[in-house]
């Protein structure tokens, strides 16, 4: 006997925070929409240290409550390879730690009461189309939408040709950090073109991570947690996208949103904000082309993303290939000049958390001191100069 096959009008890969305010926005203008999600529970595993703006989630209209707050760091401070340091004011970013996993549940809470459908323990297997209809494959089931919005994460990423680093995520207790300070680890040799970070959530319990090329991160984070003599409550594997988006976000009637289209930050593989613009935008769009029958309206989601971060992507691109690039010396120089410098100032003063351009542009934008470093004009300098 033939199975019957279901229909949406719009199928979301993915229940993390792209799809489900992708799913939000499309259910809110009466769209039938059904989010798949893998796993059993919203919000778990969680694979996200939930630092973001109050101002980038304003921008979404998201208001979380009080209780998805973990922290307001007001402070940052950079550690070079020999422990110099760059200090930064950040009361006026306005920055918040989320619970990533009750703010994901928020969120589906959101797309639920839109209109939304959301159906755990769905894995897709594959996705395909034809001019008239997409298809997913879950399980033994056919799903025939009009539409699909891949917000599945770094898998599809990585299918679609992104490259992600290796990274690591533990929670930890410990008291060598203040509850009100950021800190982030430059160290080329233990997190090759990436870093360390501490995210604080109280005043004994710290976030902590690792990415880098080719790094073992548990081997790293263990080293880290017996050197500053903390004690691990949660280990985690976190692949992190930080080499810029896709080059194509649709492709007929499939699209991609959050880190499937790598709409993370490449300076810090943060997504909430650029990624979950990415998913509101496709769902509008995706509303759009299902109401007028005509796919080519999907084309508009990628024309505002990118002319809303194409540019500021770009830069923190060719910003952070460069800074890979750099030894160990190199970057002590550099945070010595930046430290004795008015740039850690005018960043506190004028800097923006969802954008890096402001603080990117202060740091790399004296080719004097470039020179100084005795590094060459390679082509991600030379564009991120001009």
């Amino acid at each position: 006997m033939k199975q019957m096959m279901s229909k949406n009008q719009v199928s979301i890969v993915g229940a993390s925070v792209a799809g489900l305010l992708a799913a939000t926005e499309a259910a809110e203008r009466g769209i039938e929409t059904t989010v798949y999600e893998e796993h059993r529970e919203i919000g778990l595993p969680e694979k996200c240290d939930g630092l973001v703006s109050a101002k980038g989630m304003s921008e979404l209209g998201l208001v979380p409550p009080a209780n998805i707050v973990q922290n307001h760091p007001t402070k940052a401070v950079f550690f070079s390879p020999s422990k110099k340091e760059i200090r930064i004011d950040a009361h006026r970013q306005n920055v918040v730690v989320l619970d990533r996993a009750r703010f994901d549940r928020y969120l589906a809470e959101k797309a639920l009461r839109a209109g939304a459908k959301i159906e755990l323990g769905r894995r897709v297997s594959k996705t395909l189309q034809t001019p008239v209809r997409a298809q997913l494959k879950i399980d033994s089931n056919d799903v025939e939408s009009e539409v699909i919005l891949d917000c599945s994460g770094h898998e599809s990423y990585i299918r679609s040709g992104g490259e992600t680093l290796q990274g690591g995520l533990y929670l930890v207790q410990g008291n060598w950090f203040e509850k009100s300070t950021v800190e982030v680890y430059f160290d080329p040799k233990a997190a090759p073109g990436f870093f360390y970070w501490v995210i604080p959530i109280a005043d004994d319990i710290a976030k902590i991570g690792i990415a880098g090329s080719e790094v073992n991160t548990f081997s790293a984070l263990d080293e880290f947690v017996e050197r500053m003599k903390a004690r691990p409550l949660r280990k985690m594997a976190a692949p992190v996208v930080c080499s810029g988006t896709l080059r194509q976000f649709v492709d007929g009637r499939i699209a991609r949103a959050g880190d499937a289209a790598g709409q993370a930050k490449p300076t810090t593989g943060g997504g909430i904000y650029t990624g979950g613009f990415g998913g509101a935008l496709a769902g509008i769009a995706t509303a759009e082309a299902v109401q007028k029958k005509s796919i080519r309206y999907l084309e508009n989601y990628e024309l505002n993303w990118k002319e809303k971060f194409g540019r500021e992507f770009r830069l923190q691109y060719l910003a952070r290939n460069a800074f890979s690039k750099m030894s160990s010396e190199q970057i002590d120089k550099l945070f010595e000049m930046i430290g004795s410098s008015e740039i850690p100032r005018l960043i506190s003063e004028e800097g923006d958390f969802d954008r890096h351009s402001v603080a990117i542009t202060k740091a790399f934008g004296f080719s004097n001191s470039l020179s100084a470093l005795g590094m060459l004009f390679s082509n991600e300098l030379r564009n991120l100069l001009s």
